[in-house]
């Protein structure tokens, strides 16, 4: 289970009406997918990445699985995988290959464990015949591909994902979800998404809405559309609009 107790931060840039989150307190558990959303500049990325703990709080605490994501000396302990929006910041590699064995190098598998994985991984997201091709070759689409199987590949207890299908055209998109659920629940991790695609909401059990640093709504799919009247920056997906339009009496 993830845990923000009362987390506030803030970027501590020159100007004063910088970002801050301000007392964010929520949970979610492993088995649902957690959607996170909210328009540019809501604090839903900056929630991601103190989960995964690439920056620490400035007050409140932080619990994933039990453990502290930074502990007493500021050390970050590895729970959760984060997959950014744009593969390009986050492939190291030269090959798929390469790419895929950094994170398990660094975390010291054995190289009969390493190859393994690399194959099981590779092959869930249709990328085991370009294990030798040039990262440079592939396309957006498979940049993004890659980048969620080398995360995957080092087995995290919880995954989190910036804006996952931004790059994948639609058959993509159903593969990506498809194979995530699927790997998600052979594995017992638990997943994280942060996304504005009006489509990826049909795939979210839980909805956590930022607005402006702070947590407007939580609930349910069904619970939002119920309030997200609430929320003047929401944009409905299409088949909600088709659902309420049939369901209207004449």
């Amino acid at each position: 289970m993830i845990v923000l107790d009362k987390v506030s931060f803030r970027y501590h840039g020159k100007s004063e009406t910088s970002f801050s989150l301000k007392e964010v307190s929520f949970s979610c558990s492993k088995g649902p997918i957690t959607g996170i959303i909210g328009r540019n500049g809501s604090g839903k990325s900056t929630v991601a990445r103190l989960i995964a703990g690439l920056i620490c709080p400035d007050s409140g605490a932080i619990e994933v699985d039990g453990f502290a994501p930074f502990n007493h000396t500021g050390n970050c302990r590895f729970l959760a995988g984060i997959i950014f929006q744009n593969p390009d910041n986050q492939i190291v590699g030269t090959t798929v290959a390469e790419d895929i064995a950094f994170g398990l190098e660094n975390l010291a598998v054995s190289n009969a464990e390493m190859h393994s994985r690399i194959r099981d991984v590779a092959g869930r997201f249709g990328l085991e015949s370009l294990l030798s091709a040039p990262v440079n070759n592939l396309s957006g689409g498979q940049k993004q591909l890659l980048c969620i199987a080398a995360v995957l590949a080092m087995e995290p207890s919880w995954l989190i994902f910036d804006e996952p299908t931004s790059h994948l055209d639609p058959w993509s998109r159903i593969i990506f979800w498809q194979q995530l659920k699927s790997f998600a629940r052979d594995h017992g991790i638990g997943v994280i998404v942060v996304s504005q695609l009006p489509e990826d909401l049909a795939q979210f059990d839980q909805i956590l809405a930022f607005d402006q640093g702070q947590l407007a709504f939580q609930g349910s799919r069904e619970e939002l559309k119920s309030s997200c009247d609430s929320l003047p920056w929401f944009t409905r997906p299409e088949s909600w609009v088709f659902e309420k339009l049939s369901g209207a009496k004449p």
